[in-house]
């Protein structure tokens, strides 16, 4: 069977945890993703656009924002400067918005004929799962389930990339066919 979709339109988002607790991997996430972007361009990918999703928590835990949401640009230097612009702080107990990002990510203006991925970049699992200090242990303050919302994104044909620095990380979201989980081990050595 055929994909539906143009190997050569592409549609590649970013959710990015901007919590205290990323302070030590930020610039290297932001480093990594614009190493990720100056790889697909020099492929000479010229139907690419990029998105970026930043989010820490809910009030009171954190008082900055819940998300930030840039949306798509085929303008490679804009998503840089967004990069630029992120920072670590804010955030409280363990969990974070995860689900409002992945809320956020859903409603960007996906072109329907593109490959459609997002890579969600975090150490903290959302709120909900009950197996942490939790400010919101009946889950995101705004309703977002976000096992519903991967579903959706899978239903959408949307590859959820799961990047976690640290162990145990958004696992749960791998019970929808179309995420992977990669584990990041850090060295300080």
């Amino acid at each position: 069977m055929a994909s539906k979709h143009s190997s050569s339109i592409l549609d590649l988002s970013f959710a990015m945890d901007c919590t205290g607790s990323m302070g030590s991997y930020i610039k290297s996430a932001t480093d990594n993703i614009r190493s990720i972007v100056d790889e697909i361009v020099s492929k000479e990918m010229t139907n690419i656009r990029l998105a970026l999703v930043e989010y820490r928590d809910h009030p009171p835990q954190d008082t900055t924002f819940i998300t930030r949401v840039h949306n798509f640009t085929d303008k490679v230097q804009e998503m840089k400067g967004w990069l630029e612009q992120c920072s670590a702080q804010g955030g409280g107990d363990e969990p974070e918005a995860v689900a409002d990002a992945l809320h956020d990510i859903l409603k960007l203006s996906w072109r329907s004929e593109a490959t459609k991925i997002c890579v969600l970049i975090s150490d903290a699992p959302p709120h909900g799962l009950k197996q942490c200090t939790d400010s919101f242990p009946d889950g995101c303050p705004l309703g977002h389930d976000p096992l519903k919302i991967a579903r959706e994104m899978a239903e959408k044909n949307i590859t959820l990339y799961v990047v976690g620095v640290e162990p145990p990380i958004c696992k749960f979201l791998l019970q929808t066919s179309s995420t992977v989980f990669i584990f990041v081990v850090v060295s300080f050595a």
